[in-house]
């Protein structure tokens, strides 16, 4: 029972990293002004790993070989998901590129099946599917493919890499440990592509208190950190559908704080959402949770 509350404490906690991920949309076109892609990555990943340094200092937790592979394995992805996003955004609208990185609630419990042996149950695969028609409601305007939309279904996948090595590292290894890997492999291999791209420049003033500090500490140190910890009891399906979650925060903030305004049939998407998390965890709440 106390494993049960404790499991899903922490998933909600990961709903309201979801919730800044989607405040966060508005705060990185804002960087986006005056930094690359690149450098926003660097210092967003780089102050993030340095706001866990000292707790890790503290703990006197040797990192584990786990703890190394592992999170080296999951900032490899992640960094790789980071940068094909990024760069397909360049030759596609946001609203595809927003539902093709949808599809890793798709793709994950796929590569989870093909990788980790977990059998999709009915309303699992429902759930999912419920989810992507949500979220395409959500956000899709136009079908037309281009060359972005290939390199964001790359990012979609890699961010589902993402989830299914979490799912198995993270039951291994320390939780600080692992993220702070993580964080350090980002920030390092964006920095390698800022200086490639000649564009490492530091944030000015109000760049960095209104977007870079507050993703990197909340939405990149915390929100990593979160879902880290709560992967180790959830399984790799139900982290992928709470990420979900972020459009649907997306548009409630921008709605809030923005000026943007969704359409009945939006609004209809983002109820398929939420429905989908409900039968996914109904279905969860029946079963074990997945072994690691």
């Amino acid at each position: 029972m106390a494993k049960t509350v404790n499991r899903v404490a922490w998933e909600w906690a990961f709903v309201a990293i979801t919730a800044f991920w989607g405040w966060s949309f508005s705060a990185i076109h804002f960087a986006l002004q005056s930094l690359s892609d690149a450098a926003f990555n660097t210092w967003r990943f780089a102050l993030a790993a340095l706001c866990l340094l000292p707790i890790w200092l503290l703990r006197r937790t040797p990192l584990s070989r786990h703890d190394v592979v592992g999170g080296g394995l999951a900032g490899l992805a992640l960094f790789a998901a980071f940068l094909l996003q990024t760069k397909g955004l360049r030759y596609t609208t946001a609203s595809n590129a927003s539902f093709i990185t949808g599809l890793a609630v798709i793709i994950t419990p796929l590569l989870a099946w093909r990788w980790l042996g977990i059998t999709l149950g009915r309303q699992q695969l429902a759930g999912a599917l419920l989810a992507a028609i949500g979220l395409g409601m959500l956000t899709l305007s136009d079908m037309q493919l281009r060359l972005g939309d290939v390199l964001v279904l790359g990012s979609a996948f890699f961010f589902a890499v993402h989830v299914i090595v979490l799912s198995r590292a993270s039951k291994l290894a320390d939780t600080l440990n692992i993220t702070l890997v993580q964080l350090l492999v980002v920030a390092g291999l964006s920095a390698v592509q800022a200086g490639l791209d000649r564009s490492l420049l530091w944030p000015n003033l109000p760049t960095l208190l209104h977007s870079v500090l507050p993703i990197a500490l909340l939405g990149t140190a915390l929100g990593f950190f979160v879902q880290t910890r709560a992967q180790v009891g959830s399984s790799p399906n139900k982290i992928a559908l709470i990420i979900v979650m972020e459009p649907v925060f997306g548009g409630l903030f921008g709605y809030l704080l923005a000026g943007d305004r969704l359409t009945l049939f939006n609004w209809c998407g983002a109820l398929l959402i939420v429905l989908a998390m409900l039968l996914t965890e109904w279905q969860f709440g029946r079963r074990k949770a997945v072994p690691g």
